[in-house]
């Protein structure tokens, strides 16, 4: 690879990035997605778990805005890790980050679309017509991110009323009028006496299970390179989303679980699957049950279109340093602003073939539990990265970045978090499906590792075989004077540097 490739224009602003950050996985998606299993698994206190997730997760969020302040490069999780701990083990997680965002589009398109067909009346409506809804939803969320950041923008727009309707409204609506238990019912001696496995107590189940409240904050670093100032605007939209997002979830969370009319109510099957619309059905008039429900479908298409933005970027500014196969051309960015439509094509392709496997049944929450050690799994390379930088005497507390000088304080309780945290998730419970089902998360894990050593192993070869040639692969390296001016003017360009590959290797 000899030409430098191009840059994207900042047309974002810090708004901009808080919104992609709060719709990639909004209120709306977490509470839907694990409401069921988590009254199911550990009943009314499920909420607890909750709370202490939101805790941890806070720790990771202040470590993660700390990096964004010194680097505000596009993909954020492989550029941190790759500044770190060099270019082997920032590919590692790249590609553990690309896939988790690869996975988490179809189960989050599959389970928007299980809502349309009873905005339709459309009951007898089976896994093959509602995964033809899912890939109507990709499509659509490819066609937006193809159009541009201006559609983009009036879609974020779009989604935050539809949260402020459908998920505040919904729950404030609950809370005063259909509320049926009163707070005793969320006591957390409900959880009852337990003396089994530590994983398998019923706290800690559910703080596995409200995994996916809160992850989606980094996505603001992916589109880093668009944002005016993102060194200051970045950590900012990752800490007030995350805010939003708790406060939104909790209240949601809290409203749906007091207005469960009694214990008869989840031991139905049709409720206990989805209790959230089963409470939307009971309590509102058909027309408006419709309508909440298409509120609903907004924000699951929203978070659809910001997975697809997260993961288009670190595909890009991976392949921008020639780190995956098919760099040269995924690497290319067309139209006047700068977008990369080819690595948004080519996500929504894998995206699409991974809907096969949608025709067998209990994969959703096979692939929602996947995505959710994912995301924690890629969390850990940077906190780990950074643990291992300050061992080695490579990095240094500037008082001027996010945190300051307590950055190591927090960055070491994060890293205890994620490495819990992770245990907790991929943890092969009992389901009473199988040994397989029960060891999913594992082998998926397993797959996308033992994958991953091979491809990397041929892009390494590539670099070798680059340098005892004498030729060079491109490493880029933007011009970072302009992270912290103070206007708006556009950028003047940026700049690459040939390294070698076994210099970088």
């Amino acid at each position: 690879m000899s030409t430098a490739p191009t840059v994207m224009k900042r047309e974002f602003t810090m708004f901009s990035a808080l919104s992609v950050a709060f719709a990639f996985v909004s209120p709306i998606v977490a509470v839907y997605s694990v409401l069921g299993v988590g009254l199911a698994t550990s009943g009314p206190a499920f909420i607890w778990g909750g709370l202490i997730l939101y805790a941890g997760q806070f720790i990771v969020v202040l470590t993660l805005g700390m990096l964004a302040s010194k680097w505000a490069d596009s993909g954020g999780i492989y550029q941190w890790s790759r500044r770190l701990l060099g270019h082997r083990y920032g590919w590692f997680a790249s590609w553990t980050y690309i896939w988790t965002l690869l996975i988490t589009l179809p189960a989050v398109a599959y389970a928007g679309a299980v809502l349309i067909p009873p905005i339709f009346d459309m009951p007898s409506a089976g896994p093959e017509i509602v995964t033809w809804f899912a890939v109507g939803m990709l499509v659509f969320s490819t066609l937006v991110n193809l159009a541009g950041r201006v559609f983009i923008k009036i879609l974020m727009v779009t989604v935050i009323v539809a949260e402020a309707v459908g998920s505040i409204g919904v729950a404030v609506w609950l809370l005063f009028f259909q509320r049926h238990q009163g707070l005793e019912y969320l006591s957390p001696e409900s959880l009852g006496d337990y003396r089994g496995a530590f994983f398998a107590a019923p706290l800690v189940m559910a703080i596995a299970f409200s995994s996916y409240f809160a992850i989606g904050f980094e996505s603001a670093s992916s589109i880093a390179e668009e944002v005016k100032r993102p060194k200051k605007a970045v950590p900012k939209a990752m800490v007030v989303s995350f805010f939003a997002i708790m406060g939104i979830v909790l209240l949601s969370t809290l409203a749906f679980t007091l207005a469960v009319p009694n214990d008869a109510f989840l031991q139905d099957p049709d409720n206990a699957a989805d209790p959230a619309v089963a409470i939307i059905a009971a309590t509102f008039p058909e027309p408006v049950f419709r309508g909440i429900l298409a509120l609903f479908v907004i924000a699951f298409a929203a978070s659809l279109m910001t997975i697809q933005i997260t993961v288009s970027r670190i595909i890009w500014a991976t392949a921008r340093n020639g780190e995956l196969p098919f760099a040269r051309f995924l690497t290319k960015l067309s139209g006047e602003t700068g977008l990369p439509r080819r690595a948004v094509l080519i996500a929504a392709v894998i995206a699409a073939l991974l809907f096969i496997p949608f025709q067998s049944e209990g994969i959703q929450m096979a692939l929602i539990s996947f995505s959710s050690v994912g995301f924690f799994l890629s969390f850990l390379f940077p906190v780990l990265g950074l643990a291992v930088a300050r061992i080695r005497g490579r990095w240094s507390d500037d008082p001027s970045l996010f945190l300051g000088r307590a950055g190591k304080t927090v960055s070491l309780l994060a890293l205890v978090w994620l490495v819990f945290q992770i245990v907790n998730v991929a943890w092969p419970r009992e389901s009473g499906a199988g040994w397989a089902s029960d060891w999913s998360t594992v082998i998926g894990v397993a797959a996308v590792g033992v994958l991953g050593v091979i491809v990397e192993r041929w892009v390494h070869r590539k670099r070798l075989h680059a340098a005892t040639t004498g030729s060079t692969i491109v490493v880029f390296e933007r011009d970072e004077s302009e992270d912290d001016a103070e206007d708006d003017a556009e950028r003047p360009g940026a700049r690459a540097r040939a390294s070698s590959a076994a210099a970088r290797g």
